[in-house]
């Protein structure tokens, strides 16, 4: 029988991140360790209760208290995260978010400032 949730394949490798500040060790722990880990523990779930297998993660959020909801959450949170990231990524914001930093900021040089402080 095959686990009936599953993570997605990292977008990059391992240590892509590191001219991001985010090492290969890091990346190793959270995704192999934790996000890994959150999978297994609500398969084990799923495993024991048929209505949990029936229901996507979004719908787990939505829909489940306590630690399923917990674990469905982390799931989606981490798959956001690594979606969220990319080695060719960064800079300087443009469109309607460089609208909004310089607004509230004056720049994106006082935003990163503020931010790293």
């Amino acid at each position: 029988m095959s686990s009936l949730f599953s993570i997605p394949p990292l977008p990059w490798g391992y240590g892509d991140l590191a001219s991001k500040g985010i090492s290969k060790e890091q990346v190793t722990f959270h995704y192999d360790k934790h996000h890994t880990g959150y999978v297994t523990k609500l398969n084990a779930a799923a495993k024991d209760n048929a209505e949990l297998s029936k229901k996507t993660i979004e719908e787990m959020i939505m829909t489940e208290k306590g630690p399923i909801f917990n674990l469905a959450a982390q799931i989606w949170n981490h798959t956001f995260y690594w979606k969220s990231m990319s080695p060719a990524g960064g800079g300087e914001p443009s469109g309607r978010i460089a609208d909004e930093i310089k607004s509230s900021f004056g720049s994106f040089e006082q935003f990163k400032k503020e931010f790293t402080a």
